[in-house]
């Protein structure tokens, strides 16, 4: 036997004692798409899984993650989806090339007749003028619609310590959050508030968080649902402010006056630059649902700004500027990375220390009540003997001083008292 080959085996049983390698799933956006693209439901994707609807939703969403054999049955289901959705994309690009070949062919051989058809009919100076003449130039390329440019940013990579991917995930997107929350309540100190609370929330997560494909989608998520709750702004805290650019502060005005599922819609749309189906999945819609307030806050939109009429691109371009340079009124500047990380710590042991205490206090409450309650079992009900009601016996008492017979004094004796006869 070869060292080679042993080594070999080796191999092989450590692998076998290692188990089986876990299945790896797509990104969150990507097996909402597949799904889709398919033209599954939630619910056939469940039936097919043994699972709920609502458990497919949330392992769309991020919000859950399968294990065991939920996690062998949806990755197997994920890639016979992506297979027949490559399959179908590489027939149709292979139809579409085949007719623009046949189109592309046909219309070389009617160039083709016709220069020669001129050729024949044109005098030869014609001709060779028309040689040495310089081709026309071809047509630019189409611009890309901007309402529907991706962001030019990708995922923020973070290195490896949590406190230095922390600051870096914080100062990167930070300003771009504070600004997001703005546009979303028009109240500078609860968008400010609901920022820190976000990044909170994704230092007590932090492993999850940075495991994550999308690290400050995962924070923006937080940060819109933190800044979008009804209990925020009490207090003093929730006065609006406009900008002080007229410009900008009509575009906050005519957010503010959609409804708030259609405003979070807009805003990741057209602002962040997210597609269709990675939208839904964000504000946790179906993508018909998310198309259907996209267009309402459009038309309400363009309702509210006459500029948008001629050029509805304009909004992605406002929108946009405002996320990437816009100034929140009031100046409510994000702390430094340092304070954001020493903050998020401090609440968390706040958080801890206030439930040791909650516990210890229900805990002493226990106890007290368990001491100071009588166990005594009541005494039986009365007993009826003849029409007159006789009391039940009650527990036997203890054996005191009082019960005892005297040890002195008449009829103590061993003999007793008896009469005389007279």
């Amino acid at each position: 036997m070869s060292p080679r080959t042993s080594a070999r085996r080796g191999e092989g049983r450590s692998d076998r004692a290692s188990g089986p390698a876990t299945p790896a799933l797509p990104s969150l956006p990507d097996r909402r798409r597949l799904r889709e693209h398919a033209g599954l439901t939630r619910a056939q994707a469940a039936a097919r899984l043994g699972v709920s609807a609502q458990t497919v939703r949330a392992w769309e969403t991020g919000r859950a993650r399968p294990r065991g054999r939920r996690l062998e049955a949806y990755a197997l289901l994920l890639t016979e989806l992506s297979t027949e959705t490559g399959t179908a994309r590489t027939e149709a690009e292979t139809g579409d090339a085949a007719r623009t070949t046949k189109a592309a062919r046909t219309g070389k051989a009617a160039r083709t007749g016709e220069a020669a058809r001129g050729a024949e009919a044109a005098p030869a100076g014609d001709t060779a003028r028309t040689a040495e003449a310089p081709r026309a130039a071809e047509p630019p390329p189409a611009t890309p619609d901007i309402a529907h440019a991706p962001p030019a940013a990708g995922p923020l990579p973070l290195p490896g310590p949590p406190d230095a991917a922390f600051a870096a995930l914080y100062a990167h997107a930070a300003p771009t959050l504070l600004r997001q929350a703005y546009l979303l309540t028009g109240r500078p100190r609860v968008a400010l508030a609901a920022v820190l609370s976000g990044f909170r929330q994704a230092w007590e997560r932090w492993p999850e968080v940075a495991r994550d494909p999308d690290p400050e989608g995962w924070v923006r998520a937080v940060v819109h649902e933190s800044a979008l709750s009804p209990w925020r702004g009490f207090g003093g805290r929730g006065r609006r402010a406009a900008p002080a650019d007229a410009g900008q502060a009509a575009l906050a005005a005519a957010l503010l006056r959609l409804r708030p599922p259609q405003r979070r819609v807009v805003l990741l749309y057209e602002g962040v630059g997210l597609d269709l189906p990675e939208t839904a999945a964000e504000v946790e819609a179906s993508t018909p649902a998310a198309a259907r307030r996209l267009l309402h806050a459009r038309e309400d939109l363009t309702t509210r700004l006459p500029e948008l009429v001629d050029s509805p691109e304009r909004l992605t371009t406002r929108l946009r500027a405002f996320l990437a340079e816009g100034e929140v009124p009031g100046r409510p500047t994000p702390p430094t990375p340092e304070v954001a990380l020493a903050d998020a710590r401090l609440a968390g042991r706040a958080r801890t220390g206030a439930a040791l205490a909650l516990t210890g206090i229900l805990a002493a409450t226990t106890l007290y009540a368990l001491a100071t309650t009588d166990s005594t079992p009541p005494p039986p009900p009365a007993t009826e003997v003849d029409g007159t009601t006789v009391p039940a016996p009650g527990p036997p008492r203890p054996d005191t001083l009082k019960d005892r017979p005297p040890t002195r004094g008449p009829g103590t004796g061993a003999g007793r008292l008896v009469p005389l006869d007279g």
